[in-house]
């Protein structure tokens, strides 16, 4: 269950940088003439509103993967959670190439980034 509760590094770092990225691509539209209020809310209403599908197979597939891969053992931390971040970004990956939305090669980035982050509070709560 302690494995568990470090999810949070990932859904905190994968949102920031999504959040962010579309803060960025909002402002450097050139179709449109957003102020940063506007792209601020804009970006919100993308993460949590057209996002949704991501935010819940996200945090379902973190969870489920968890229970799955460390629930035994958590020798080779590093390894699993490589392949966690693989199982979880290849439809990402395919949404990025299929649709042209850039905005999920940011959060598979993230993703990684926060599961090797991820690894030293894992070692740290099962120690």
């Amino acid at each position: 269950m302690k494995i568990i509760k470090t999810n949070w590094i990932n859904i905190v770092g994968v949102f920031i940088a999504v959040f962010l990225y579309a803060i960025v691509l909002n402002l450097i539209d050139e179709n449109a003439s957003r102020n940063m209020f506007q792209s601020v809310f804009a970006s919100l209403i993308l993460v949590f509103g057209y996002g949704i599908i991501f935010w819940g197979l996200l945090i379902v597939s973190l969870i489920v993967l968890d229970l799955l891969l460390f629930i035994r053992s958590q020798n080779n931390l590093k390894a699993k959670l490589v392949i966690e971040w693989l199982i979880i970004s290849s439809p990402f990956v395919y949404w990025a190439i299929r649709y042209k939305e850039w905005i999920f090669v940011a959060a598979i980035v993230a993703l990684l980034i926060t599961q090797l982050l991820r690894e030293k509070k894992i070692q740290k709560a099962t120690s």
